[in-house]
């Protein structure tokens, strides 16, 4: 896995983990806070604000131009690395190692 420039990103959470099922559901829609929070109703809306700009911080997910709010769209970048993440996560459970 290419190292995280927020190792957060990787760790398991069950609001992080419905987060990015949700984004890795439709990797090519443009989502704003509120409608990603509204697909995750379980998870605050403060959780999918924070972990949305933590993904944009590492460059997994790009800025959607010409948009009144800000939008962002999960890039291959952060596919793969959401795809790499959630699948280790799986493993784990999978071992009965509990979340890594």
């Amino acid at each position: 896995m290419n190292a995280l420039g927020t190792p957060i990103l990787a760790v398991f959470s069950e609001p992080r983990e419905r987060i990015y099922r949700a984004l890795l559901a439709e990797p090519g829609r443009d989502w704003r806070v509120s409608q990603l929070a509204e697909r995750v109703p379980q998870v605050s809306v403060e959780a999918v604000r924070t972990t949305l700009y933590l993904l944009l911080g590492d460059r997994l997910v790009e800025v959607v131009p010409h948009q009144r709010s800000l939008t962002l769209r999960l890039n291959d970048k952060g596919r793969a690395m959401l795809t790499q993440i959630t699948a280790g996560w799986r493993r784990s459970r999978d071992c009965g190692g509990g979340a890594s």
